[in-house]
């Protein structure tokens, strides 16, 4: 049980920290000075780990398995 709580935390915090960096790299560059071709890749590398996270989030629990009994 704490095992499953502690993995799903650190892939929600794994996912939410490539966000950031994406972001982070991606302003950098901007600042610097990007072409539009390189603009609209970082805004989708930005909008792909986005979505990383919300899989993350929404990903349903593992539901426990009942042994059948005879």
């Amino acid at each position: 049980m704490l095992k499953s709580i502690t993995a799903r935390l650190s892939a929600e915090r794994a996912a939410m920290a490539f966000v950031i960096v994406a972001s982070a790299l991606v302003g950098r560059q901007a600042a610097i000075g990007m072409d539009t071709a390189q603009g609209l890749y970082g805004l989708a590398a930005i909008l792909g780990s986005s979505m990383l996270v919300i899989m993350v989030k929404s990903w349903p629990k593992p539901q426990p398995v009942k042994a059948d009994r005879d």
